[in-house]
């Protein structure tokens, strides 16, 4: 059987093309070694349970008892008799498929210990059955658990922690999930910090599961190049790893979408180099397809801890508070990443299409097809008829909009909906990209369309700021865009939010000529 670009569920190196997942955490063993109970976090389809799969097969080649084991199905049950009942049955079951008979703990029995102390009583007699054998417990999914039962599988962990060792109790465990410690433990202890004394309160040893590098994104497609015969250009392997970021899903995923084609024929001879303009086509696939992966991603961003930090970024405001548990829930979660000039933006680019693509989907299916002139005669975008229509678009329902605003984004609406009546009219013919970050105070689009190329950038007026400063600021930020584009004519359009102005004052055009550019400023 032919190996494939794997989008569903851990890899195996006999299926999916694949790289050792222990690159991207080196320092585990040593961990281990020095017998740390600690917390690995990542973002989801990072590959963490492939990762933890494999180490676990080397942690027994070694000599040890490892066990990798999901908690997921006790998610559910908040409740310590019930949760507690899944994690003993889950850990019996996970041992007896992974470890020889002689490894393997007793068969549990309900019943046989108290409510909240069976997890710990199985892991101390298990210790002791394997004598000088160490037991190393990889734990995935444990921040799904909630509630009481949270608090108690990490207090018996706790309870047992200062006795660990080989003989006596588990002499490392790995806490497996989303979350970062400070998020993990926040949650346990119903928002109040941990204790110091938490064997979980050792941020030395909270691991993350960094993304692909560019050169690793190479080597995987080369796996199927030496498997196929088929070859992915070097500008297919640089737009991949631009789109994604080297986020191991979307890697898998773009190469998945353009090879896919061959597999379901089952042609043992795969023809055609994959490009980047194969790569580009397969990003937009993905969109609309709105797969599981994206989909979930989706549905994050209402949530009320995660909207109001979205808000922020997309309107590149510099106000953030970095030093929260919501911000670093968020970044945790695979949507956001710190950057190194200060600030922070969505992960990858093709993140930034998802978000605003969800955002603004209502306005892109409450459109009907465009019926204005909105081509030139030469294919092109008509840029000025486009203004104009969305001006007369927007003061009719811009209020109704307002009313209907995603939860967390009361102040992106023109914004989203500006982007959403773009999207509708370029759908099927263009590309837009777009550029916005924390920090920035603006967002910038580049529109492609019939061969040609346009610049619009977006600016707001809040109440406190003043009229003409968000003017000159934004014709000054235009320029430099203009310039990094190749560009000499661009669109800045202006949302005006203070209250009590009329309409008449908001819809206004000027056409002007900045330092040898033509700048086109449009109010709404």
């Amino acid at each position: 059987m032919r190996r494939s670009f794997n989008t569903t569920g851990p890899c195996n190196p006999s299926r999916h093309y694949m790289l050792p997942a222990e690159e991207r955490l080196p320092d585990l063993l040593t961990y281990v070694e020095q017998e740390l109970y600690f917390v690995i976090h990542a973002a989801r389809q990072t590959g963490k349970t492939t990762a933890m799969i494999a180490f676990a097969k080397r942690l027994r080649s070694l000599g040890n008892a490892a066990v990798y084991v999901t908690i997921e199905a006790s998610r559910v049950y908040p409740d310590v008799a019930r949760a507690e009942a899944i994690w003993v049955y889950t850990l019996f079951e996970a041992a007896r498929e992974q470890l020889p008979p002689s490894q393997q703990p007793v068969r549990p029995t309900s019943g046989t210990y108290p409510e909240g102390s069976w997890l710990r009583a199985m892991l101390t007699q298990w210790s002791h059955a394997l004598g000088d054998v160490p037991l190393i417990l990889l734990i995935d999914e444990a921040d799904v658990v909630t509630g009481d039962a949270m608090v108690n599988l990490l207090s018996q962990l706790r309870a047992g922690f200062s006795n660990r060792g080989a003989g006596q109790f588990p002499t490392s465990v790995a806490l497996v999930g989303m979350r970062d410690l400070r998020d993990y433990l926040a949650q346990a202890k119903g928002g109040v910090p941990a204790s110091p004394g938490s064997p979980f309160n050792v941020k030395k040893a909270s691991l993350t599961l960094r993304n692909f590098t560019a050169e690793e994104v190479g080597r995987l497609y080369a796996q199927h190049t030496t498997e196929t015969g088929q070859a992915f250009t070097a500008e297919a392997v640089e737009r991949a790893f631009y789109w994604t970021q080297g986020q191991p899903f979307l890697v898998n995923a773009l190469a998945d979408q353009c090879v896919g084609y061959a597999r379901q024929l089952d042609d043992p001879r795969i023809e055609g180099t994959v490009t980047a303009d194969h790569i580009d086509a397969a990003k937009e696939k993905l969109i609309l397809a709105r797969t599981t992966h994206l989909d979930s991603l989706g549905n994050k961003l209402r949530e009320p801890r995660v909207a109001p930090i979205l808000q922020a970024v997309l309107l590149g405001d510099d106000d953030i508070d970095y030093d929260t548990d919501d911000f670093q829930y968020v970044v945790d979660l695979g949507l956001l990443m710190r950057v190194p000039r200060g600030g922070a933006e969505v992960s990858n680019p093709l993140y930034r299409e998802v978000l605003v693509r969800q955002l603004s989907f209502n306005v892109q299916m409450n459109l009907p097809e465009p019926q204005w002139r909105w081509r030139t005669p030469e294919g092109g975008l008509d840029m000025p008829a486009l203004m104009t229509e969305f001006q007369s678009w927007w003061a009719e329902h811009a209020e109704i909009l307002r009313s209907r605003a995603k939860p967390g984004y009361p102040e992106a609406v023109a914004q989203l909906a500006f982007m959403g009546f773009l999207q509708r009219v370029v759908n099927g013919g263009g590309r837009v990209t777009r550029e916005y970050g924390a920090g920035r105070h603006r967002i910038d689009l580049l529109v492609e369309y019939g061969g040609f190329r346009y610049a619009i950038e977006l600016k707001r007026v809040r109440p406190r700021d003043g009229a003409d400063s968000v003017r000159a600021v934004g014709l000054k930020q235009l320029g430099g865009y203009l310039d990094t584009l190749g560009l000499t004519e661009g669109w800045l359009l202006i949302f005006d939010q203070r209250p009590r102005l009329g309409w008449k004052q908001r819809i206004w055009r000027e056409d002007a000529v900045v330092d040898g550019r033509s700048v086109h400023l449009v109010g709404a």
